[in-house]
């Protein structure tokens, strides 16, 4: 992998990864003792040495879009990215620990100490996790999520259609990918809620163990050398994954996101300068072992959108009959997004792409994420170099079931994230930034369409979206993402879209899907 040594000097800032995601909502920056600096907590972190740990210095990875081709080379597949929000991508060092020569070694990036860092690694009941990050400027998001990223196949005796073998080379398949969540986001508002508003410079700590007699000493002695204990975010890795770092233990991925910041050039300066805002860490203690329980992921409740499926079918029509004129020789369809996830509201349990289920089954979860109803997903489509496709959706944050809404759109091969359209939720996040927010009625206007619409819908419109998507927009072209120059989406290439609902406001988790209304997609490319 050679495109990652390209990126071997920018990855050596060890700070890149934890900072990037952990934005959240609001904040001063202002320090809640006098020692909360970013500095001091690092200097807890390494005078752990002195409590008989071993401490040894990571660093980071941002992944962006761009990054998808080398991603691709070894799985073949770019596991679903969200398109509207780059990865910060903790490497923890991998002293004493296997590394898979097949998938893992490709991603081997020196570390600030000379050692081989690595975004996939192994954790024994002995081993923590940490990552010091001093938070972003507000954003709409910011999440801190570990994965279980393969797992043996042995551990699994029977075959299922989603279980993913992961790269060999020449060896015999030994292990399925999963990707699989371990349990709930460890986002903003979880921050918020232990400590208080993050952005803008408060310092976070994340801790990510198996072990909870670690995680109690952990936080007993970062505070004694000075680290606020509500200021420590443990993440709790459950009995369901195999610990260890041989070979046949599970091993993980952490992400982080940061998504859609407020002020796009002071989050620039931010990410600029990661060096000085985040580092990552892995320290080891012999100590007693309590496995922390398997994990369940938070309840989820919703309000109901119901009301607006008939203007959202209404509306969906008038374009199906706009594009059936712009474009005759094709046979226009609406097709409406299909769940990959379930939620039984008895249970409280989700089902579908949930990280707990892959990991029981063995099936390739591609990264999911439960603070989004993950995910309504668009059938395949082919867009031709002139072609216009149109989403008509509804903006789930004015029902207050998501804090921002994201439309992403993939080379659907490759599950490539390439571009998208998002909006933020002002209630949610104290700002308003994105392109949904009254596209509905903009567009039907700009299109010669609004005066077809019905009383009920022209009511609805406030509350629905249009985003127009094409290589070369020339219809309503502030409300159309432009895929020209895209090159991960070459011609004849197949393109799918995910749409996103993050973080219902008042609540740490996604809203019910239930009750939830998918977009609609209107293509003359839709693929059987």
């Amino acid at each position: 992998m050679s495109h990652f040594l390209h990126y071997a000097a920018r990855l050596l800032f060890p700070v890149l990864l934890a900072g990037y995601l952990l934005s959240g909502c609001g904040g001063s920056g202002s320090s809640s003792q006098p020692n909360s600096t970013l500095q001091n907590y690092t200097d807890a972190v390494t005078g752990l040495r002195a409590d008989g740990y071993r401490v040894a210095q990571g660093n980071a990875f941002l992944f962006t879009n761009a990054d998808c081709p080398s991603f691709v080379a070894v799985f073949g597949s770019c596991f679903g990215n969200n398109s509207a929000a780059p990865y910060v991508v903790p490497q923890p060092p991998t002293e004493g620990s296997y590394v898979d020569p097949n998938y893992a070694a490709p991603f081997n990036t020196p570390g600030p100490n000379g050692q081989n860092t690595n975004i996939v690694y192994r954790l024994s009941d002995s081993d923590a996790l940490i990552t010091v990050v001093s938070y972003p400027p507000t954003g709409a998001y910011f999440g801190y999520q570990s994965y279980v990223f393969t797992s043996e196949i042995s551990n699994y005796p029977v075959s299922l259609p989603l279980q993913v073998v992961a790269p060999h080379g020449s060896n015999p398949p030994s292990r399925y990918e999963l990707f699989g969540s371990i349990g709930n986001d460890v986002n903003n508002v979880v921050v918020q809620n232990q400590f208080q508003s993050p952005w803008n410079g408060q310092v976070v700590v994340y801790v990510s163990t198996p072990n909870q007699v670690l995680a109690d000493d952990l936080v007993q002695q970062l505070s004694t050398n000075g680290v606020n204990a509500k200021a420590i975010m443990i993440e709790k890795i459950g009995a369901n994954v195999r610990t260890g770092n041989g070979q046949a233990a599970d091993d993980l991925v952490t992400l982080i996101r940061y998504a859609v910041p407020q002020d796009q050039s002071a989050a620039d300066g931010w990410l600029n300068n990661l060096n000085a805002n985040v580092k990552v860490y892995k320290v080891s203690k012999p100590t007693a072992v309590t496995r922390y329980p398997t994990n369940r992921y938070t309840p989820r409740t919703s309000n109901s959108e119901e009301l607006l499926r008939a203007p959202l079918d209404e509306m969906a029509g008038l374009l199906n009959n706009w594009l059936a004129t712009v474009q005759p020789t094709q046979t226009i369809q609406t097709q409406t997004f299909s769940p990959t996830t379930l939620y039984d509201p008895v249970t409280q349990s989700p089902s579908g792409l949930v990280g707990s289920e892959c990991i029981e089954k063995g099936t390739i979860c591609a990264g999911d994420n439960q603070d989004t109803y993950t995910y309504a997903l668009s059938p395949k489509i082919q867009l031709s170099g002139n072609d216009t496709m149109v989403v008509a959706g509804v903006n789930h944050n004015l029902l207050s079931n998501s804090s921002y809404v994201s439309l992403a759109i993939y080379n659907a091969a490759e599950a490539a994230g390439v571009a998208s359209a998002s909006q933020t939720n002002p209630e949610a996040v104290g700002f308003n930034k994105g392109t949904l927010t009254g596209s509905a009625e903009a567009v039907l206007r700009t299109l010669g369409l609004y005066d077809s619409a019905s009383a009920t819908l022209k009511l609805a419109l406030p509350k629905l979206y249009i985003s127009l998507i094409s290589r070369n927009c020339t219809y309503a072209t502030n409300y159309c993402v432009n895929l020209q120059g895209t090159s991960l989406i070459p011609a004849g290439a197949n393109i799918d879209m995910y749409e996103r609902a993050y973080l219902r406001p008042g609540t740490t988790t996604s809203a019910d899907l239930n009750n939830m209304l998918r977009p609609r997609v209107v293509s003359g490319g839709i693929q059987p």
